[in-house]
């Protein structure tokens, strides 16, 4: 049985495809049933056909002249850099908090987290995170 949160229609190679996301049943863990947050995923991914998660931005967008504005990932990120090192250079490292969440709701979790993690705290050396729904980075 598939249930609605686990079919959806998505836009794949140009063209939209049928995507069901069913549970493992030889999975041990969970004796092959579907999780509150993994039986959604289907639903959690972006369809012009079924509506579903239209809010979500796809670019970035950046406040300028009093409103949102759509802008390249390069001009938004050389943006984040140069404040980034504003932050740190006018003040010190201990200025620059950042906020991220590492949970694994729809697909995501460790294995998206991995690369801010070390961005973060190997290559930018930051001492304070916030993480959206604990105090502390660990694991839930």
């Amino acid at each position: 049985w598939i249930a609605p949160s686990m079919y959806n229609v998505v836009r794949q190679d140009g063209r939209d495809v049928h995507l069901a996301v069913v549970p493992d049943h030889e999975c041990e863990v969970n004796s092959g049933l579907g999780s509150v947050r993994g039986a959604r995923m289907a639903e959690n991914r972006p369809s012009y056909v079924t509506g579903t998660q239209q809010q979500r931005l796809s670019d970035p967008m950046m406040w300028r002249n009093g409103v949102w504005q759509p802008t390249s990932w390069d001009d938004a990120l050389d943006l984040v850099a140069r404040v980034t090192a504003k932050v740190v250079t006018q003040g010190s490292e201990d200025d620059l908090v950042v906020s991220m969440f590492d949970h694994g709701g729809s697909a995501g979790g460790y294995e998206n987290t991995w690369a801010t993690g070390k961005l973060y705290f190997d290559s930018m050396k930051v001492k304070n995170c916030r993480i959206h729904n604990r105090p502390a980075y660990n694991s839930e």
